[in-house]
């Protein structure tokens, strides 16, 4: 046989140990970025834990408790009510009943496809958070005076406050309809949290219930979305979507409620923030100016986190930078293990998404700027 048979033959045995080895390399990085998500879940939990009296002392003083618990301020009562009326269960069992009867008239699979696992994203949700509840048994806002309270297992009424059901139920549905319209998805997920801050300023749940709530919604949407099997799968994404949304609101509301650190510490994460941010647009002016653009590729993504992180540090709060690292770190290292896009969007549609991203981008430059402390509590 000549050189170039041999050539063409190959080592079965190295050929298997080099798949075995791609596939426990994806291993390991999925589990790290798992990891990565359930930490940021648990420092965005602890950060947003602080918040929980001050910001219910805060809806007290605004509520007129007689003859009926109304909010003063006009667009924190329209909220509530709205917000309120939209998360009751029966209402959003109708949304999905709904599209499964268009879809039956119309001949639309998608449309049925969605109104059906959103109805078990709904059923899972109901089933986790009543279950979370009695075995929580957490007080609602109304029976607490302090920072002290007890939790066990109970099943009085009023004991029963993680997490928000209207804020889980709404999340289950919206995570389903997002998946299968991503059009329609950034308002899905509007509503949702529209719902849970309803609840909030309803005085009938702590900021850390209906984020609770939107974290066990999340989980149950994703995996009514996707087939059985890929349960495990399901939950990787279910918690890194939470991390990403509970990591935010800790951001928004930390930024809103605090005044910089100007301090050695402070200064200090400022420096890191406006490195990080420089070396994010640094390496997306890079991408603009490939070929590859506007395909989306790793070193894009990884741009964009190096932003979301500069942003972090410069709000000089522990709590936001840890959970928005761990966030970033976690989406980082499931694109790295994911295959580069080889179709290219059009140019319009990259247009948007850019004008969008920098946007955003503005829009968290401005509260860092001119919305810290703006907010009555601490």
């Amino acid at each position: 046989m000549t050189s170039t048979g041999h050539a063409e033959v190959s080592d079965p045995d190295q050929a298997n140990r080099h798949v075995s080895s791609s596939i426990s390399v994806k291993n390991i990085s999925s589990l790290t970025a798992f990891g990565c998500s359930i930490a940021a879940l648990v420092i965005s939990f602890l950060g947003l834990q602080r918040f929980d009296l001050p910001v219910t002392k805060y809806v007290r003083s605004v509520t007129v408790h007689l003859p009926w618990d109304q909010l003063t301020i006009p667009w924190m009562a329209f909220t509530s009510n709205a917000g309120d009326w939209i998360g009751q269960g029966w209402r959003l069992a109708s949304v999905s009943l709904l599209l499964l009867a268009f879809a039956w008239a119309f001949s639309r699979p998608m449309l049925k496809l969605a109104a059906i696992q959103s109805l078990i994203a709904h059923g899972i949700a109901a089933v986790l958070a009543n279950v979370l509840k009695h075995l929580i048994g957490r007080p609602r806002p109304k029976f607490v005076h302090s920072g002290d309270w007890q939790m066990a297992i109970s099943w009085i009424s009023g004991l029963d406050s993680f997490p928000s059901g209207h804020t889980t139920a709404s999340f289950a549905v919206a995570t389903v309809l997002a998946k299968r319209f991503p059009t329609w998805g950034p308002l899905c997920m509007g509503l949702a949290a529209f719902v849970a801050l309803s609840r909030v300023l309803r005085g009938s749940h702590f900021p850390t219930d209906v984020v609770g709530g939107a974290v066990v919604g999340i989980l149950s949407g994703s995996i009514a979305a996707a087939p059985l099997k890929e349960w495990r799968t399901s939950v990787q994404q279910g918690c890194r979507h939470a991390a990403i949304g509970s990591s935010l609101v800790l951001a928004v509301l930390w930024t809103m409620s605090n005044k910089m650190d100007d301090g050695f510490v402070g200064l200090l994460f400022i420096a890191v923030g406006v490195t990080a941010v420089m070396a994010g647009f640094w390496i997306r002016r890079t991408y603009w100016l490939s070929k590859d653009w506007p395909r989306e590729t790793w070193s894009s993504k990884t741009s964009l986190y190096l932003i979301v992180y500069g942003l972090a540090a410069m709000t000089t709060s522990p709590f936001v930078l840890a959970a928005v690292g761990f966030t970033c770190l976690s989406c980082w290292l499931d694109t790295k293990g994911q295959a580069q896009g080889s179709l290219k969007e059009s140019s319009s549609v990259s247009v948007v998404k850019e004008s969008a991203l920098l946007g955003g981008l503005a829009l968290a430059a401005l509260i860092l700027v001119g919305a810290r402390g703006v907010l009555p509590f601490q």
